[in-house]
This record gives structure tokens, sequence and C-alpha cells, in this order.
């Protein structure tokens, strides 16, 4: 008995050791900068996200730059009970978006309202390199695919 408690606590620490454990509720509030060059397909302009992430509330501020056009701008508020929140996006087409959290990562299921057709969609949001990074994967209706990196912004003193 005693020995099986020690290989289980020494399993334990070993999985804790290689980092293979995760946060319960990783931390996604913060300022994040698209990255570009690391985004599959590349991107362009320059996107920003603001997220506070408290409690079972979700805020997810969006203002995107493009070739020296007026700066867009969205607002989204979620719930993390998977009840769908009604936005509007940046580029103004209506959004009905239920999150829910999958282990570490946020899974959103969405509809997009876009001239007269609905275009579903889920995305994926997960911390990676130690929360210094946030990988958004998004799988479109009819199989398109992409991941979206953005790096996040460290407060200056």
């Amino acid at each position: 008995m005693k020995r099986q408690r020690f290989l289980g606590l020494l399993t334990m620490l070993l999985v804790v050791a290689s980092g293979m454990c995760w946060a319960a509720n990783p931390d996604f509030s913060g300022t994040w900068k698209q990255s570009n060059e690391r985004s599959t397909p590349g991107r362009k302009g320059d996107v920003t996200l603001h997220i506070d992430y408290a409690d079972s509330q979700l805020t997810v501020e969006t203002t995107i730059l493009r070739n020296g056009a007026a700066p867009k701008h969205a607002l989204q508020h979620y719930t993390m009970d998977g009840k769908p929140s009604v936005s509007t996006g940046a580029d103004g087409d209506e959004f009905h978006t239920a999150v829910t959290r999958r282990g570490p990562a946020l899974v959103f299921s969405v509809e997009e309202h876009e001239d007269g057709r609905v275009i579903l969609s889920q995305e994926t949001w997960t911390l990676i390199e130690n929360g210094a990074a946030l990988e958004r994967r998004r799988d479109r209706q009819g199989g398109a695919k992409d991941a979206i990196i953005y790096l996040r912004e460290v407060p200056k003193p």
C-alpha cells in the first residue's frame, strides 16, 4: 500500500515537473497583438484584443487598423454557460456565440449572420508558450481552417 502511494505521488510529481499539467482556469485576460507572420494563413493589418476574463464572464474588445483606414472596433460579452450571446463584429456582421470551457481551452460555437446568410464555425482558444501567446484555431463551415496567433503585451512598469 505504501509503495502504491509512493509511486502515485512520484508519477504526479513527474507530470507536474514535465509541464504536462495545466492550470484549471488559465488567465486569458490582458492585451494581445496579432502576430501576422506566425498566423496560418498569414494575416495583414494591426489587430489588438483586450480580454477581461473574470468569474464566468468573458469580455473581448477588438480593434483593427488596416491601410490607414479608420479603426474598426467591436466589443463582445460572453458567459461561460454555453448560452449564446449576440454581438456585432468589427465588420458590422451579427454573431451568435456560445462559449464553454474544455480543459484549459475556451471553445466558441459561432453563427455569423452576414448578408442574409449564416456561416457556422468553431474556435478553440488556447494559451501556449507558458501564457505568452494565445492560439485561436478556427474551423469553418466547408472545412476551411486557420490558426491566428496573438502575443501577450507585457504591461510597462
